[in-house]
């Protein structure tokens, strides 16, 4: 089959670490963003409704329409490709554009197998994470460690090299890093966790 409609889902990003600014208008604070902007990419038919928790999802919808698309089937290709289609012999530009190929992509679709396979994944780098360098915990108890290892070394006015404070400091930064790393991976995590309980709800 040909895969032209999909051409344009090739420039979605899938970035294993998103800014954590998106985390400001997720399920677990209290901010409505704007969401007539985002429900461009989910008008077509009318099928399908544009999903109740839009509003509250953090993760950018080129990134969903990417994980839409690895995980359609074969019938749903075949239901985009229709309604694109059906589309390019009504226009007169002869081609849809990416915001046609995300609300066809949508409509066939949904979101459930996309969220689905997003918390695979997330749960898998999250324990890939813990099995290199441990958990949060043991980060956390690392650097207090670190920090009385400091305290008693200034207490007793021990003159350390200046080669081994930076050893030392470079150790800390590196735990601090995978700690933030764990811990973002773990927001998103629950992130996509909610938005798959909600996505089923709206499917019962």
């Amino acid at each position: 089959m040909n895969a032209w409609p999909f051409d344009g889902l090739q420039k979605a990003e899938l970035r294993c670490l998103l800014p954590r600014s998106l985390l400001d208008n997720g399920f677990y604070t209290d901010y409505h963003k704007d969401e007539v902007s985002d429900r461009s990419s989910f008008s077509w038919s009318g099928q399908r409704k544009a999903p109740s928790y839009l509003h509250k999802l953090v993760f950018p919808q080129e990134f969903m329409a990417a994980l839409r698309t690895i995980k359609m089937q074969d019938h749903e290709i075949k239901k985009a490709t229709s309604l694109l289609a059906e589309l390019v012999g009504s226009i007169e530009e002869g081609h849809p554009s990416e915001a046609d190929v995300r609300a066809a992509v949508w409509e066939s679709c949904g979101d459930y197998a996309a969220l689905e396979l997003l918390v695979d994944l997330l749960r898998a780098k999250l324990m890939e994470l813990e099995e290199s360098s441990g958990t949060v915990e043991n980060d956390s108890k690392l650097l207090e460690d670190f920090h009385n290892l400091e305290l008693e070394e200034h207490m007793r006015e021990n003159s350390s090299t200046e080669e081994r404070k930076g050893m030392t400091r470079n150790i800390i930064s590196c735990i601090v890093y995978r700690r933030g790393q764990k811990q973002l991976t773990s927001l998103f995590l629950k992130e996509a966790e909610q938005a798959l309980e909600f996505c089923a709800n709206e499917q019962e």
